[in-house]
Formats: structure tokens, C-alpha cells, sequence
């Protein structure tokens, strides 16, 4: 197979069925070439429009001049605010957002206090990211959006802070409150999760030709916008964090690993990918209402790989992470090449993020972009995290999954391959996974078999009895669907009940599957819910102490209910 060279991409795009191998750094090298061979002119027009998005190409561009030259008119203000622990969970935070504009000359801070009294200013960093985005009709749009991070350290264990950004002329947003992680919890907390969540607004006019047309009736049967109605019960719970298993928001609506050429709608070309980098802008502003006083902490899935951003600076094969850099500020306990790989510790449980693309061998586009360094650094961790006698319990968090039965995705097989054992060798208590949109639990699992039948409301003890494998990819996106002969299995489901063993496969590639006698499917769920871990702490040494997974769904009713209990060591 012959692929195209790189830096020599023809002006409309390479064929299809070349388009749909080529690795993200091969896409990066496409879409650099179609840059080369059509470079931005109105570069003033790039740098004096509006923060949010600027425009060039296309007339009809959701991404529009007028729509530009107005915004840039408007007072400068910070929006979509979001924390992130940083390395120490006890002691950093870093606080970030995005400009309206383009930042104003002068200094940015951020105030940063106790009980309403500011005593400290942090300094803001603005991260600049320019989107130039191939069109199917050869033209580019572009977008010019300004990112403000700034990372507090040295904060003081399970306590409460106050910040507001400030800009130069004095305007201030809102005032937001967070809390530190305690160094040893005595009270029992909580943390959330789900994933592939998306936008179900429509953007506001100009910024973003996507729209909530992707849902079908039956999926908005009980609300229009199951994204923000999921928003809505974590911001009303105040979890102590939450976990964003991949697929954040979308802005590359096909997820399939191709390079990027965009009609201006949520559809693109065949053998490509759209891309839309306005949409972060929206999903921020979404998620603001939770995420500004609570630390939204993401994995990368599928859809999260842009291949038009650079995240090597040209000093190596990039992997299209480059925008989370500029839109993120993860902790950095991974390795150097993986971004989205880190590990925190809040109170006796151990967190780990791992990429899924690295592993993946149903969209291997990015697959052993770390050259094994990830797995490698996993192991390390899980050996660190075990010998600490501080950490009872180890939760993963990854998107594709390694144990699911979804009729589109299922298990699949290099990620199972890679992290099954490690979790089976150190005894990781539950992995939290996304890619499939329905909720589904597993029996605890060791060697790839159920160990116990954990139906609801059991007590699972992961020493003896293995993990738990939860997909929570029910986080608003369009539902999928269970093999043929499955049903729900859920609290109060008052329909057919298939049983836990299902007939269901592990994807081995693109178009490939073997497959996958399945007896630890215990509880599904085919409509949109997160879960709820509540952990209490052991009130002493050799003492028991529990996670409570609680399955809620988005109207509040608890669907599914399991107990992961330890001895405090």
C-alpha cells in the first residue's frame, strides 16, 4: 500500500481508502502539507478577531468575519472555567479558562483567598492556539482561541480557597470556591464518573455549524439535552473530583482516526474526519457550572485525537494532543509522551489515568505511539501505589474497554491484553472505562472470567476476588446498543432478563473481531446515568474500609449498587 508522501498531500485530500491508515502523526504530516500548499492570507484578520473564533475561507463558514468582528468588539472576559488538581492533590490546583478576545496588554491574575478575604495573585498564563482546518472544497477555516491557566502549589491540605481571575483593567468573574484534598480523610467523600459526553446545546450563531441533530427520539425521549442534564446532577452532588473517562466534547464527531477535512457540519467527507475546534469553547462553557469548583479530571479517547495540532513542536511524530495542551493542565506523573497519563492519590485511593490510543487495536491510529513507555510506567505505578501503605483501593480510568458487550464497540482486544493482567497481577479494585454509551458492570474478574456473581447491593472484595470493569460511557452522546439476544439488567428493569452470560466479541481490528464467550456481565443499562463512588475510610489499621459504587441516572433514581471492601493496611 502506497501512502502519501509526506509534505506532498495533493490540494483536495488523499483517497479514502488511504486516508483510513494512515497513523495521527501521517495525518499530521497530511495536514501540514495542505497548509504548505495553502497558506492563511488575511493573517490581520486572524490576529484582531475575536478570541473565541476568528474566520477565514468560506463565506458561508459557521466561523464567519462579521461573526468575528463583533465579537472582538465586546469587553474582554474569562469563560469556561475549569480546575485540575495538579501532581499533589493536597497542595495544587490549577485554575483555567478562555478569553472572549484576544488578551489585553498588561498582567493577568488570578486573586486567591480564604472566607472571601484574596490575599494572594497568581500569575496567568495565556496558551495560545491557532486552528487552521482543511474544507472538503479546499479552502481553510481558522480560529484563534487564547487559553488562561493558572497553577496554585503549596495550598494547604483539605481546605477550602476562593479565586476569581482578574484582568488588567480590573474586571473580575465571578468569585469560585474549591477544596484541597485532605491529607488522611477521617469523614467518608465521594467521587463521580462517566464519559463520552459531548455538547447537546447548539453553539451560539457563528461559532459552530455542529448541532444536537446527531440524537435520535428516543435518546432525548426524557430531556433534549442529556449532556447538560448530566452536568446538572454533578454539579448539584459536589463531588471531591470527577473522572471524564475520554471523548470529552466531540469537536471531531467521527472519532474514526482519520485526517481532518471539514464541510462546515458534523458530517465530513468519506475516509475523513470534521473537525470543529469551536466546539471546546461551548463544551467549557457547559461544563462551568461544575467544573469551576469542582476538578473535572479527563482521559483521552477516540475522539479526543487531533491531528491537526503539533504536540511535538516539530521535533519528533506528533500525536495529535497538541490542543489538550493548550486547553488542559493535567497533572504531569506520566510519562514525558503521554499527556493524559498521570496518576493522584486523594485520601487511601490511588487514581490512574491511562490512553486507550496507545493500546487500541480497534482504531490503532495512535496505537504504540509510547513505544511502550506507557505500559511500562504502569506497571511502575501499580507497584508504587501498592507498596504505599497508605493506598487501600487502585481506581483505572480509560476509555476503550477491555471488558464490555456493546453491540458497537464491545471489549476490545489490545487494551484487555495490555492492562488485564497488571490489574489482575496488583489487584486494581475497579477500572471505570468508556467508548460504548451504556452503562454496564461486571462481575470482579481475574484471568478474564468472573470469580463471583456480584449481583446488586453485593459486598465484592478485590484482594480475593478480582476487578470490577465498569463501562460508563453513558455520559450524553447517542445510545448505542446490546448484542442481539441482550437486555437491560438493572434495579427495577421490568422487562426480559438475558442473564450475565452474553455472546458478545473482541474487536482485533478496524474490521476485524474474535469471539468473546462472555459470564460477568451483571448489570446494563441502556440509557444515560454516571456513577457515584462513596468512600469511607477505615476508622483504624487492619480495620475495614469501603467504596460504594452507585449507579444514578440522569433523573436522579439509583439503577445498580455494589460494595468494594478492603482491610486498611
Amino acid at each position: 500500500m502506497t501512502r502519501t508522501p509526506r509534505g506532498e498531500a495533493p490540494d483536495v485530500g488523499v483517497p479514502a481508502d488511504l486516508a483510513e491508515h494512515m497513523t495521527v502523526a501521517e495525518q499530521h504530516d497530511w495536514i501540514s502539507g495542505f497548509l504548505r500548499r495553502h497558506p492563511v492570507t488575511r493573517r490581520s484578520a486572524l490576529k484582531q478577531g475575536s478570541g473565541v473564533v476568528a474566520a477565514l475561507g468560506l463565506a458561508s463558514s459557521p466561523w464567519t468575519l462579521a461573526a468575528c468582528a463583533q465579537a472582538s468588539q465586546a469587553p474582554v472576559a474569562v469563560v469556561g472555567r475549569h480546575l485540575s488538581f495538579g501532581d499533589d492533590p493536597t497542595s495544587s490546583m490549577s485554575m483555567s479558562g478562555e478569553l472572549t478576545a484576544p488578551p489585553p496588554s498588561g498582567a493577568m491574575v488570578v486573586d486567591l483567598g480564604q472566607n472571601g478575604q484574596f490575599g494572594a495573585r497568581i500569575p496567568v498564563e495565556v496558551r495560545h492556539l491557532v486552528s487552521q482546518v482543511p474544507q472538503a472544497d479546499g479552502s481553510i477555516r481558522a480560529s484563534d482561541q487564547y487559553f488562561v491557566h493558572a497553577p496554585a502549589t503549596g495550598l494547604a491540605p483539605g481546605a477550602a480557597y476562593d479565586y476569581r481571575f482578574r484582568l488588567p483593567d480590573g474586571t473580575t468573574t465571578a468569585t469560585a470556591t474549591f477544596r484541597t484534598a485532605p491529607r488522611t480523610p477521617t469523614a467518608p467523600w465521594s467521587f463521580s464518573a462517566f464519559a463520552d459526553q459531548g455538547v447537546d446545546m447548539v453553539p451560539p450563531s457563528g461559532l459552530s455549524g455542529f448541532t444536537n441533530g446527531y440524537y435520535k427520539p428516543d435518546d432525548t425521549r426524557r430531556t433534549m439535552t442529556p449532556s447538560t442534564s448530566m452536568v446538572d446532577r454533578i454539579a448539584a452532588t459536589r463531588p471531591a473530583f470527577h473522572l471524564l473517562a475520554g471523548d470529552i466534547c466531540y469537536a471531531d464527531p467521527s472519532g474514526n482516526g482519520q485526517p481532518v477535512k471539514s464541510t462546515g457540519t458534523s458530517s465530513s467527507p468519506t475516509g475523513f474526519d470534521s473537525f470543529d475546534p469551536t466546539v471546546w469553547t461551548t463544551y467549557f462553557g457547559l461544563i462551568e457550572r461544575s467544573a469551576a469548583s469542582t476538578p473535572w479530571m479527563f482521559a483521552t479517547g477516540n475522539h479526543d485525537m487531533e491531528a491537526l495540532y503539533d504536540d511535538n513542536r516539530g521535533r519528533g511524530a506528533s500525536h495529535g494532543y497538541g490542543g489538550h495542551a493548550a486547553r488542559l493542565d493535567l497533572p504531569r506523573t506520566g510519562p514525558s509522551a503521554c499527556p493524559s497519563v498521570y496518576s493522584m492519590r486523594y485520601g487511601n485511593v490511588g487514581i490512574v489515568s491511562v490512553d486507550a490510543n496507545d493500546l487500541s487495536m480497534e482504531i490503532p491510529t495512535n496505537a504504540g505511539y509510547s513505544g511502550g513507555a506507557q505500559t511500562a510506567w504502569l506497571r511502575q505505578t501499580l507497584t508504587t501505589l501498592r507498596a504505599d501503605p497508605t493506598v487501600d483501593f487502585v481506581v483505572a480510568f480509560f476509555h476503550h474497554c477491555a471488558f464490555a458487550t456493546s453491540s458497537t464497540h464491545a471489549s476490545d482486544a489490545g487494551v484487555r491484553a495490555a492492562v488485564a493482567p497488571l490489574f489482575d497481577e496488583f489487584s486494581v479494585d475497579l477500572a471505570l472505562q468508556g467508548h460504548n454509551h451504556q452503562y454496564e458492570r461486571s462481575n470482579p474478574i481475574r484471568r478474564g472470567r468472573s470469580t463471583v456473581q456480584a449481583p446488586d447491593g453485593a459486598t465484592v472484595r478485590p484482594e480475593t476476588d478480582g476487578t470490577t470493569y465498569v463501562c460508563v460511557g453513558s455520559g450524553g452522546r447517542p445510545r448505542y446498543g446490546w448484542q442481539p439476544t441482550e437486555t437491560d439488567r438493572y434495579r427495577g428493569n421490568t422487562g426480559p432478563d438475558s442473564g450475565v452470560n452474553v455472546v458478545s466479541y473482541q474487536a482485533t481490528g478496524a474490521k476485524s473481531k474474535i469471539p468473546d464467550a462472555v459470564d460477568w456481565s451483571q448489570a446494563r443499562y441502556l440509557d444515560y446515568a454516571y456513577v457515584t463512588v462513596d468512600v469511607a475510610p477505615p476508622p483504624g489499621p487492619g480495620q475495614p474500609t469501603t467504596m460504594t459504587l452507585r449507579t444514578i441516572t440522569d433523573t436522579g433514581q439509583e439503577i445498580d449498587r455494589v460494595v468494594l471492601e478492603r482491610r486498611a493496611r
